[in-house]
């Protein structure tokens, strides 16, 4: 159906004209074009010789243009009319196509055109959306491997827009399992290039391809290539032994794609492990079979795993399997030297490479006879021989039948022991009233002495003395600075003859010699901290007060007795007592838990030392030993504690310079050892902690403060100017020495607060010269 113009009236008259304009059909010629068919005309109402035009315009577009003459005197009637076919595109999508009618009035062939302006009519044809090729497929298709879990897809585009012959809508991803059935896993949108399959898993064979499509439909399929997911492990795997040197790997469970295997082998139960080349032959559709037809006598394991070029799954550990091979010769061992009388003591390793146990062993004896020994399964055996050199040598059987490799010859000898004995001191308990000592010993061995040695010891306790003697010349031993009086003492001889047999003698003896006065030890405590010790010579003389004796004796507590100095000789029935000796000299030492330090070794009768840095408020002793003019010297010891209600800093070569804390001490000690800490591949299984280990490093600190007046202050200072090292002695024995560093700060009007810190060093006394 048409549509028309509004009518034109002519010239203020019952005169009109109108335009008409239709499509009457359309068809499409091609994916691009549609051909509509328009007809367009003119009509006319009692309107004569008048010039009228009409265009005909198709989507903004003249397509026909027609001058008219009107003739007409009845009513409407049709003056003019034309059909034409017009082409119109095809678009990206579907449009309407408008067709329009114009007329209007014109001089035409010297007829006036008609007045009443001009009109349009207008109709529209739906013009469907262009027609579509098949969609080209993705170009140039890649397939990467990320992982056994994630593969990477990549193509080039080929399509063109919506307007023209080949768009994309999207594309299809498609994965085959297996060689099993295509499935559609992704649709991708047109202007996307990659995809990630992040689906995959071990042990698999995995196929993709490409489909684009689009209104056009869908386009050839692109293959985009297959890969392969790391092997499984196989389930299990059985070592058979197939011959001698030929064992079969029974492969449980193997992996669908591996196109290789990985052999290793161990000898020793799987410690260390080395790859080997092994064949397959005879393979059942439920196994593989690789054959290693190398391997080595003994006890072997093996672990497989399947591969797929540089993919590989974990090892598979199989059991263990032994080949039957003869023994290799064992390890024999005897004594160097066998003492006659005694039995040589021979035994060995079996080394059986087939780990099969021994079943019967050779022992060959050569020397002055020959003897040979057999035993089933025992690994020694003992053999009472002649004197001479000997040798020998051992060979095993297992489970083959031939016997292994004899051993290497042991050598060995069997000798007399040597005879050896102290001859002076000729007899055991004498007593020795001086030292040194001189000693006599004698020895014999039809071999020769290779070497004799004479040891000094306390019985007991340590070893005092050590002399060589293998001339047989005598010795002298001991000095009264090494050896105690009253104390028993031991002799040990001992001596290697030429056959290596070594033979000990023994001989005891007690010493007992006149010791000097015991010294008298005198403690006294200085306002600066120190102590001062006297020592003086102690009674020596015996003598006797109406009827007490007095002299040189005193009760020892510890064991109940009263020691008697001096001498004591019998004058017929009666004992006479001889004045103890007097010390010509004194060594003093400080005695401390930690050990014990020498104040001076050079103090006359009745002098003192001074002691400038014993601990603070603890427990210790002074010892006094005495040494008179012949040697022979006595100790005695005094206990001592140094009160003190403060702390003390002292400085200078000799400790002198002394700087008390007693206002508002305080101290503490910090300590801190070095270590280095490891953090190892455990699996996660510490949580991730580390392993610490000491180093043999400690540091140690001591800061120690007080408020000082004004004497303290101006010290502190002098020390704070001229010291760097020094010694501190805290409130329950502690004590310390080492570098300082100092610090001072006003506290108040003619009041200082002052601290100091000393980082520990290995402790050094200070000179008491």
């Amino acid at each position: 159906m048409g549509e028309h113009t509004r009518e034109i009236q002519i010239a203020g008259r019952n005169r009109w004209y109108r335009g008409y304009i239709s499509v009457d059909s359309q068809w499409n010629v091609n994916d691009t074009t549609t051909c509509l068919r328009v007809t367009a005309a003119i009509d006319d109402k009692y309107a004569a010789e008048y010039g009228t035009h009409y265009d005909v315009v198709v989507n903004g577009s003249v397509r026909s243009s027609r001058d008219v003459v009107l003739n007409n005197y009845g009513n409407w009637a049709t003056r003019d009319a034309v059909t034409f076919d017009v082409d119109v595109p095809r678009g990206a999508s579907g449009w309407n196509c408008p067709v329009q009618v114009h007329v209007y009035g014109k001089t035409y062939n010297n007829y006036y055109g008609s007045a009443g302006g001009d009109a349009w009519a207008t109709v529209y044809a739906w013009v469907p959306q262009r027609g579509y090729s098949q969609p080209h497929p993705p170009k140039n298709c890649k397939l990467q491997r990320v992982s056994d879990t994630s593969q990477k897809i990549t193509w080039d585009v080929d399509y063109t827009g919506m307007d023209g012959a080949y768009p994309w809508v999207g594309v299809y991803v498609d994965r085959r399992t297996d060689d099993g059935s295509w499935v559609n896993i992704a649709d991708v949108s047109w202007d996307v290039q990659n995809y990630t399959d992040n689906s995959t898993k071990a042990g698999h064979k995995y196929e993709y391809r490409l489909c684009a499509h689009g209104p056009g439909g869908n386009s050839v399929l692109a293959s985009v290539g297959t890969t392969y997911t790391t092997p499984n492990a196989p389930s299990r795997v059985e070592a058979v032994k197939a011959g001698a040197t030929e064992v079969t790997l029974r492969v449980y469970g193997a992996a669908a794609y591996a196109n290789a295997w990985g052999v290793q082998r161990s000898v020793d139960g799987g410690s260390t492990w080395a790859d080997i080349t092994t064949t397959t032959e005879g393979e059942d559709p439920a196994w593989l079979d690789l054959h290693d037809k190398a391997a080595p006598a003994g006890t072997v394991v093996y672990r497989v795993q399947a591969k797929r070029g540089s993919l590989a799954s974990a090892w598979v550990k199989s059991n263990s399997v032994t080949t039957i091979t003869p023994p290799l010769a064992p390890k024999a061992t005897a004594p160097t030297v066998v003492a006659f009388g005694s039995q040589a003591a021979v035994s060995w390793v079996p080394n059986h490479p087939d780990g099969s146990q021994q079943t019967a062993a050779q022992v060959e004896f050569s020397g002055p006879s020959a003897i040979t020994e057999s035993v089933t399964t025992a690994k020694s055996i003992k053999k009472s021989l002649a004197k001479g050199s000997w040798r020998v040598r051992v060979r095993t059987k297992g489970l083959h039948a031939d016997w292994g490799a004899w051993s290497d010859y042991v050598p060995f000898l069997v000798a007399d022991y040597p005879s050896c004995w102290v001859a002076s001191p000729a007899t055991d308990g004498v007593l020795i009233n001086s030292v040194p000592m001189t000693v006599q010993v004698s020895a014999s061995d039809e071999t020769g002495i290779a070497n004799a040695t004479l040891t000094l010891s306390e019985v007991g306790g340590a070893t005092i003395a050590t002399a060589d003697v293998t001339s047989m010349k005598p010795v002298e031993l001991g000095s009264y600075t090494t050896i105690k009086n009253g104390t028993d003492y031991l002799l040990t001889l001992t001596v290697t003859g030429g056959s290596g047999l070594s033979k000990t003698a023994t001989r005891r003896f007690k010493t007992h010699w006149a010791e000097p006065a015991t010294p008298v030890i005198t403690v006294t405590y200085g306002g600066d901290l120190t102590c001062h010790v006297k020592v003086e010579n102690g009674v020596s003389a015996y003598n006797v007060e109406e009827t007490t004796i007095i002299g040189p004796m005193a009760y020892d507590e510890d064991a109940g007795e009263i020691p008697m100095l001096g001498t004591i000789t019998c004058d017929g029935d009666e004992l006479v007592l001889g004045d103890a000796s007097k010390c010509v000299g004194f060594v003093v030492e400080r005695v401390l838990d930690e050990g014990d330090h020498l104040l001076t070794s050079s103090l006359l009768d009745a002098q003192e030392t001074i002691d400038r840095v014993p601990p603070l408020n603890a427990d210790f002793k002074y010892r006094a030993t005495g040494t008179a003019a012949n040697g022979t010297s006595s100790y005695a010891e005094a206990k001592a504690n140094l009160h003190a209600e403060c702390m003390a800093l002292n400085f200078g070569q000799d400790a002198s310079t002394l700087l008390k804390m007693e206002l508002d001490a305080k101290y503490s000690t910090s300590a801190a050892r070095s270590f280095n800490s490891f953090h190892f591949a455990d699996g996660g299984e510490n949580g991730g902690l580390p392993q610490s280990y000491a180093l043999d490093e400690a540091d140690l600190a001591t800061s120690a403060s007080c408020l000082l007046e004004r004497d303290g202050h101006d010290l502190f200072r002098k020390i704070m100017r001229t010291q760097w090292q020094g010694w501190w002695r805290g409130l329950a024995g502690e004590r310390a020495f080492g570098a300082m560093t100092f610090n001072e700060s006003l506290k108040s009007a003619g009041l200082w607060s002052a601290s100091a810190k000393v980082e520990h060093d290995v402790f050094e006394e200070p000179s008491n010269a």
